[in-house]
């Protein structure tokens, strides 16, 4: 222990002496006897001070004297989190604090805006001041971004990004509600409230990798939130990842089967995805809570006819079109029914006409209507499938069904090497269907490209010697190229087992390799018995008949080929002069 300073000790002392005198008296006297100064040579030792512990300043914010728990779950902002909020804030109308009436009121609004799923059951007392907080809620709802908050805590940052949900009028704040969302995010990272808007925000800017990121983390504090949930799913679909996107709708359906985004976000991804079975399921079930949903009731039109139930898909179509008879979607589906189960090509040209009309620069409605002109050799609206169809490539030179319904075309007006050039540029198509490929040997046979056909059709039989359509182009080849006792064999060992269309084929082929005309006509007659609609027998059959002058037997022979292909002018052409010949 140091010694004590005595010369301080004794100042010490005088002081506390004069004080008591004062004191003593009640009242200052006239004259006050001076105490003797006694000089100190006292000099401070820092070394002797004493620290003096001084209490923390807390920052003061507008809601420091509310339920903090109330406030913390009220800005994480799940609907979970939303409840227990009003749970803990709510007392006897008369004793709540405007600051504790403006936080139920956040509540509320936050549970109205974000989670409409959800119900606020209890009475909240209405807020009675201006504040910067229901202001921008208020905002909010006139699709305004409030700029007036200020940053002074987590909720005036966060408020105003609500008009990303309440509207999607306006753009030109979103540097302003990323930069406030941001620095929330830096205050409470696991906000489910701020991430939820962040994500929206990013989905509004088709960033939807940023979006995933956020509204999964969203996710994670409130894994049974549907709103969020579904965020996350239609992120996943707008980004191409449709397995993620059924799955996170599947979970969804499984705790609320009647949640239709789900439902209709599950319809989309199942008819993408070719799952038909499915995704009538879902719209069905979408259409037993909207059953006048005109959308659903044309999407289930769609499956019908995917399904090959016309019946059912006409009907709906005709109820479809009570209401909307110039729809896209009507148009092009009634125009199918139409031509596949009316069997009316006339109507469907009148159909597909009406759509071009309405919507000319319809890709979709452009392919359709050339693949009707290329089977009823009708113009549509004036102009040719072929014409058709190079507008589609004109924009996309790789579009194989344009190229398809190109190539198709040309073969009907046998316009041959033009039909070669555009059949070998489909066929360089990755996409290219086998069909493409038959079509292309039918074309080399008449184009004069013998080599090329036997070297694609020789493949091909070595590698599927039994798929039917593979045996009718091999076989075809043989005969144009005059192997005649090996097409021979191969007709003679298939032709007992063949269905009557295949027989039908045999037949017809085999007729070129007769000897003499009656071998001839009698292939061709039992070709038509297995299969009476064989265009190709039936033509036959009016060339040899024709070339003999024999205009009746020719005529009759025509005239079922017409039958089978009223549109096409070259046989109406013939059938014409056939008529003038035998009027004479």
């Amino acid at each position: 222990m140091k010694p004590v300073n005595r010369g301080f000790a004794a100042v010490v002392f005088n002081s506390i002496l004069v004080s008591s005198l004062l004191l003593s008296c009640g009242s200052a006297p006239k004259a006050v006897p001076q105490a003797p100064v006694i000089e100190s040579t006292y000099t401070a030792d820092p070394s002797e001070a004493v620290a003096i512990t001084v209490p923390a300043v807390k920052e003061r914010t507008y809601f420091s004297s509310v339920n903090q728990d109330a406030l913390a779950a009220v800005e994480k902002g799940d609907p979970e989190s939303l409840h227990l909020a009003i749970s803990l804030l709510r007392k006897d109308s008369s004793s709540y604090e405007e600051a504790e009436k403006i936080l139920l009121n956040i509540a509320k609004s936050l549970m109205q805006i974000l989670w409409p799923t959800q119900t606020v059951a209890v009475e909240i007392p209405p807020v009675t001041s201006a504040n910067p907080y229901t202001g921008a809620i208020d905002s909010s709802r006139q699709g305004i971004y409030d700029m007036s908050t200020g940053n002074g805590d987590f909720l005036a940052l966060v408020l105003p990004s609500l008009v990303l949900v309440t509207s999607e009028s306006r753009n030109d704040y979103y540097d302003t509600a990323r930069e406030s969302l941001d620095k929330a995010l830096e205050l409470k990272e696991g906000s489910v409230l701020a991430n939820y808007l962040r994500g929206v925000l990013s989905r509004r800017t088709n960033d939807y990798s940023g979006a995933i990121n956020y509204f999964s983390k969203a996710q994670e504090g409130a894994a049974d939130c549907v709103e969020v949930s579904y965020a996350l799913a239609d992120c996943y679909y707008k980004s191409n990842q449709l397995e993620k996107s059924l799955s996170v709708c599947d979970s969804i359906l499984q705790k609320n089967p009647l949640y239709r985004p789900a439902l209709k976000l599950s319809a989309e991804i199942t008819f993408a995805t070719n799952r038909i079975d499915e995704c009538e399921q879902f719209v069905v079930r979408v259409l037993q809570q909207e059953p006048e949903n005109a959308y659903y009731v044309l999407f289930r039109a769609r499956i019908l006819i995917q399904k090959n139930d016309y019946i059912r898909a006409a009907s709906l179509l005709d109820v479809y079109g009570r209401s909307d008879g110039e729809g896209r979607d009507y148009l092009l589906l009634r125009a199918k029914v139409q031509k596949e189960w009316n069997r009316n090509l006339t109507a469907a040209a009148s159909t597909i006409e009406k759509a071009l009309t309405l919507y000319p620069d319809d890709s979709e409605i452009i392919l359709a209507a050339a693949a009707i002109s290329a089977e009823t050799g009708v113009k549509i609206g004036g102009v040719s499938a072929v014409e058709l169809a190079d507008r589609i490539l004109a924009k996309d030179p790789k579009n194989v069904q344009a190229l398809t319904i190109r190539v198709n075309e040309l073969v009907r007006r046998k316009q041959w090497q033009e039909a070669y050039r555009a059949s070998s540029n489909l066929r360089q198509t990755a996409s290219s269907s086998q069909f493409s490929v038959h079509t292309h040997i039918d074309i080399c046979l008449e184009a004069g490209r013998k080599d090329e056909a036997w070297q694609i059709a020789s493949n091909l039989y070595s590698q599927s010697p039994k798929d039917e359509q593979v045996i009718q182009s091999y076989i075809k080849v043989l005969v144009a190229t005059d192997r005649r006792s090996e097409v021979s064999r191969l007709i003679a060992q298939i032709l007992p087992s063949s269905t009557s269309k295949m027989k039908s084929f045999l037949y017809y082929e085999r007729s070129f390799l007769a000897s003499s005309e009656d071998a001839v006509l009698v292939d061709l007659r039992s070709s038509l018995t297995a299969n009476p609609r064989n265009r190709d027998a039936l033509f036959r059959l009016y060339n040899i008949y024709y070339n003999k002058k024999e205009y009746r037997k020719a005529q009759y022979y025509l005239k079922q080929v017409v039958a089978l292909s009223p549109n096409d002018d070259s046989l109406l052409k013939l059938n014409s002069e056939l008529e003038t010949l035998l009027g004479r």
